[in-house]
C-alpha cells in the first residue's frame, strides 16, 4: 500500500463527499501545491468559524488532551485517559482506529460529553458533538459526526446512539446517529474506495466547482476531454447513459440525431432536445437564443438585488435599478445593524414606483423576506410584486456553459467577469473596513448593471424602448444609511 493510500480517513473526507467525490480522491492523491490558494474571504470565514467555536466551547472549561503536535497516537492515549477519568467533557479529543502511526481512521470531534449509562469506561459513557456555523443540521455534518461516534464506540464499547450539533445561534440539535448508520457505512465504503485508487472518481462540473480549491486540476482535464458535464443541464446519470449510447463528448452530442439519442437512452425527448441545444451552444461558443417575447414585467419592472451575510443571517445591502422617463435610476441602502435591516429596506421600497413589479434573481431576497415575515409579520409584504428572473433567463437561450447561478449567466450571456467588483461571498469580510459602504454600493451597482443587461440582451426583443437606457447616465439616490 502506498503512503498516500495509507493516509487516515477523517471527518473532513466524509464531510466533503456529498459535494464532490473527486475532491475527496484528490485529498489523498493530488499534489497539495496544485490546489488554489485560499481567497481572502475564505480565510475570513475560517477564522470566523474558529471564533464561533471558541466562544461556545470556552465557557465549558472542559479539558483538552495534551500531546505533541501531529502525534495522534499520543493524542488518542491522552483522550482515553480523560474518558476513563470520567471528566464532564472533552474538547478536541482524538479518536483513532488502526495501528499507529498508519491509522485507518482519525477523528477529532469538537466535543465529547459525559452521559449517564454504563459502558466499558464505567457507569458512564460519552456522546459526540460538533459546533457548526449553519442554521440547521445537514447530511454532510451528520456523516462527520457518525465517524466520531463509530470511533468512540471502539473506546467505550458502546455506540452513542444520539449525538448533537451546536448551531450558529447556540441552540443544540439532537441527532439520531443510529438511524444514520446505514448511510454512514455506505459513505465510509465509498471513501475507502477513493483512498484506494487515484482513478476512483472522475471529475464532473457542478456548482461546487466555483469554490473548490481543486478546480485548477479538474477543469483543464474536463475541457481537454470535452466532457459532457460541461453541457448545461447535464447530470452524472445522463452522462453515463449518453456514454453507454456511444456519445462521449459534448461535440458528439451536438452532432447526434435527436431521435436516435432518445431511442438509445430512453430519456424524454424534451430533455434530450435541451441537452443537444446546449451542446450546440457550447460548440458555437455563444448562447443560442430561444424564441420568446418580452413580457410587461421585464420591460417595466424594477430590478432589486440584495447582499447578505449568511453567517449572521443579515441583510447588509439592498439596491434597486429602474428606468424613469427613459433615464436609469439607482438607489441603495446599507443597514448597519440587524435592527436597521427592515426599516432601511422599507424606506427604499417606499421610494420606488409602486405600480411596477420587483425583478430579482435567485433565492436570497425571498429567503430574507421570509425570515423578516416570521419576525415582523406583514411589515415588508412585497411578495406579490416579486418576479424571479432565474428560470426566465435560463430558458431564454441555450447556454454554452453550465448555468450554476448569476455569475455563470454573466460570463456566458455578457462575456464579463461577474466578480469584477468582488465576490458576493466576500461582503461579510468587507464590513470591518472603513470603505465597507463604498464597496457594497459598488457591488450592488455592478450586479444590477449585469442583471439589467442580461434582461435587455436576452429577455427583451430587439427594438425595445429599454435599449435607450444603455446610453443614459445613472442618477444615484440614497435611502437611509446608504450612498
Amino acid at each position: 500500500m502506498s503512503d498516500r493510500a495509507s493516509r487516515p480517513i477523517t471527518g473532513t473526507h466524509l464531510y466533503s463527499l456529498a459535494r464532490c467525490a473527486r475532491a475527496v480522491a484528490l485529498e489523498f492523491w493530488g499534489e497539495p501545491a496544485a490546489r488554489r490558494p485560499l481567497r481572502e474571504e475564505e480565510e475570513f470565514l475560517l477564522a470566523r468559524g474558529r471564533a464561533h467555536e471558541a466562544a461556545w466551547v470556552g465557557p465549558l472549561a472542559w479539558p483538552e488532551p495534551e500531546y505533541p503536535r501531529g502525534d495522534f497516537a499520543a493524542g488518542a492515549a491522552a483522550t482515553r485517559r480523560l474518558l476513563q477519568a470520567g471528566v464532564p467533557g472533552i474538547v478536541q479529543g482524538v479518536l483513532t482506529a488502526g495501528e499507529a502511526p498508519a491509522f485507518d481512521l482519525l477523528g477529532i470531534p469538537d466535543l465529547l460529553r459525559r452521559a449517564p449509562g454504563a459502558s466499558a469506561l464505567g457507569e458512564h459513557h460519552y456522546v459526540v458533538g460538533d459546533v457548526k456555523s449553519s442554521s440547521r443540521p445537514r447530511g454532510d455534518q451528520i456523516l462527520q459526526l457518525s465517524l466520531y461516534a463509530h470511533l468512540l464506540e471502539r473506546v467505550q464499547g458502546r455506540f452513542p446512539a444520539r449525538g448533537f450539533l451546536v448551531m450558529k445561534d447556540g441552540h443544540e440539535e439532537a441527532i439520531d446517529l443510529a438511524a444514520y448508520r446505514p448511510a454512514f457505512d455506505d459513505a465510509l465504503a465509498r471513501v475507502r474506495t477513493l483512498r484506494g485508487s487515484s482513478d476512483s472518481a472522475r471529475p464532473f462540473f457542478s456548482a461546487a466547482c466555483e469554490n473548490c480549491r481543486w478546480s485548477p486540476v479538474c477543469l483543464p482535464e474536463l475541457e481537454a476531454k470535452d466532457d459532457l458535464s460541461l453541457v448545461d443541464g447535464m447530470t452524472e446519470g445522463l452522462r453515463t447513459m449518453l456514454e453507454i449510447a456511444g456519445v462521449g463528448t459534448a461535440q458528439k452530442l451536438a452532432r447526434a440525431q435527436l431521435a436516435r439519442l432518445v431511442r438509445d437512452t430512453h430519456v424524454e425527448t424534451a430533455l434530450m432536445r435541451r441537452l443537444v441545444a446546449a451542446a450546440k451552444a457550447r460548440a458555437a461558443g455563444a448562447p443560442q437564443r430561444q424564441p420568446r417575447s418580452a413580457g410587461p414585467d421585464e420591460l417595466e419592472g424594477i430590478l432589486l438585488h440584495v447582499l447578505t451575510d449568511g453567517f449572521a443571517d443579515r441583510l447588509v445591502a439592498v439596491g434597486a435599478r429602474w428606468l424613469e422617463a427613459g433615464v436609469p435610476r439607482f438607489l441603495a441602502a446599507c443597514p448597519g445593524s440587524r435592527d436597521e435591516e427592515a426599516p432601511a429596506f422599507a424606506a427604499l421600497i417606499a421610494q420606488l414606483p409602486r405600480e411596477r413589479k420587483l425583478l430579482h434573481h435567485g433565492r436570497a431576497l425571498r429567503t430574507w423576506l421570509g425570515r423578516q415575515s416570521e419576525l415582523r409579520g406583514g411589515l415588508l409584504a412585497v411578495e406579490c410584486r416579486l418576479v424571479d428572473l432565474e428560470r426566465r433567463l435560463r430558458a431564454c437561450a441555450a447556454w454554452p456553459a453550465p448555468v450554476t447561478g448569476l455569475p455563470a449567466l454573466v460570463r456566458s450571456g455578457l462575456g464579463r467577469d461577474p466578480h469584477r467588483a468582488g465576490r458576493s461571498e466576500a461582503v461579510a469580510a468587507w464590513l470591518a473596513g472603513s470603505d465597507a459602504e463604498q464597496r457594497l454600493v459598488a457591488k450592488l451597482r455592478t450586479d444590477l448593471e449585469d442583471l439589467h443587461d442580461l434582461v435587455l440582451a436576452w429577455l427583451c426583443t430587439p427594438g425595445d424602448p429599454t435599449a435607450a437606457s444603455r446610453g443614459g447616465e445613472e442618477v444615484s439616490h440614497a435611502a437611509d444609511g446608504s450612498a
